[in-house]
Formats: structure tokens, C-alpha cells, sequence
């Protein structure tokens, strides 16, 4: 129900820019019929456009480019979900991870990691990796994670874990606006591991 607020906003920006279009069309045949000067009708037209602007531009970042707030806790629901990696054999070794290359033309690797009967997939646009000594990596600590939990994961799940952050956006009048009531705000995945040698990285193909 949240949603229709927005859908609702949408309707009525296209019905003023129809509006809009035909007015500005009737303004002009009716100077020119009655032979006005053009510098009032031209004002009416650049104050209805410029309001057309600011109302879709509004509605495009509300629906599209509003960032998403995860101190808003008044608008942003934040869940976690933590598991053990279950090791993989291999020929000659053994991993939690394998990391492959996209296709060269944008710097975006895929992460391919196991959990117990699970196997996921995710690109590390919406992961990272976890080697070090400290469990939260540069780019995991701009989200707010249990930090005392992936603690305790390090020492209880022996540094071979996953932990999951989702966000969901709550139904607010803004949630709303941009459609986005009940949908998934953002998803990172912190993958972590003892050391580099229980990664499986698969080399780029340039063949």
C-alpha cells in the first residue's frame, strides 16, 4: 500500500507534463492569433518548466539515487546471518573461496563460497574478502556489523566464516514516494578466511 504513494507521484508528474505541453501550445496560438508580445507567455513557459524539472528530477532521485542510510534506523531494517565455510578438496589442495575474473572489460571479480548445504555466488560489488588479522576489512567497515559477533565467529568458527548484512527498506512516506517499501535496500557479503592459501584463484582468459 506504501508504494502506491509513489506510483501515485508518477502519475500525476506525467498528467502535469501532458499539461504542460498543451498549455504551452495554447498560449502560443493564442499570442499569435491575438498578436501579443511574447515576453509574458514565455515566462509562464520557463516557470511551468522549471517545475516539471524539479518535480521529475525529484521523483528520479527518490526512486533511483537516494543513497541508502543505514543510520536512518527509521527507515532502514538491517539483518544479519552468519555461517561456517564448509571446505572444498581439490587435486592438489583445498579452499573455502574460488575467485574468477569477469571479463576484463570492468575490474569485477565473482566470489564462489560454500555453507552448510548451501553454495552461494556474488560479485565483490557486494562483497570482500578477509585475510588479516583484524576480521573487518576497509570496505566492510562502511556498513554497521556485530563487531563483538564476528569476534567470537573468529574464535569459534576458526577464521572460516561468512557473515551476511541485508537492509530492508520499513514503510515510511520517502520508502513510499520511491517505491521501495518491503524491497531489499542493499546486500554485503564479509567472507572470511584463515589465509590466501585456502583461496582458489581462477586467472583471467585472454585466449
Amino acid at each position: 500500500m506504501w508504494n502506491l504513494i509513489g506510483i501515485g507521484a508518477w502519475v500525476v508528474l506525467i498528467a502535469y507534463l501532458i499539461f504542460v505541453m498543451m498549455n504551452i501550445r495554447s498560449r502560443h496560438l493564442k499570442m499569435v492569433v491575438m498578436r501579443q508580445k511574447p515576453a509574458r507567455t514565455l515566462m509562464i513557459d520557463a516557470l511551468e518548466l522549471v517545475v516539471l524539472a524539479a518535480a521529475a528530477y525529484g521523483m528520479a532521485w527518490v526512486t533511483w539515487l537516494r543513497p541508502v542510510d543505514f543510520t536512518d534506523t527509521s527507515s532502514i531494517a538491517v539483518h544479519y546471518q552468519y555461517d561456517k565455510l564448509i571446505i572444498q578438496p581439490d587435486a592438489s589442495s583445498s579452499y573455502y573461496v574460488t575467485v574468477q575474473s569477469g571479463n576484463g572489460k570492468v575490474p569485477v571479480r565473482h566470489f564462489t563460497y560454500w555453507t552448510a548445504g548451501a553454495k552461494t555466488e556474488i560479485t565483490s560489488q557486494n562483497a570482500d574478502l578477509s585475510t588479516g588479522t583484524n576480521p573487518l576489512t576497509i570496505r566492510a567497515s562502511a556498513y554497521p556489523w556485530q563487531t563483538k559477533r564476528l569476534a567470537e565467529l573468529d574464535r569459534t568458527a576458526e577464521k572460516a566464516w561468512v557473515a551476511s548484512l541485508t537492509s530492508t527498506y520499513k514503510p515510511t512516506f520517502l520508502n513510499g514516494l520511491g517505491m521501495h517499501v518491503g524491497h531489499s535496500a542493499e546486500r554485503f557479503d564479509l567472507i572470511r578466511v584463515p589465509n590466501d592459501t585456502v583461496i582458489k584463484v581462477l586467472p583471467l582468459d585472454r585466449n
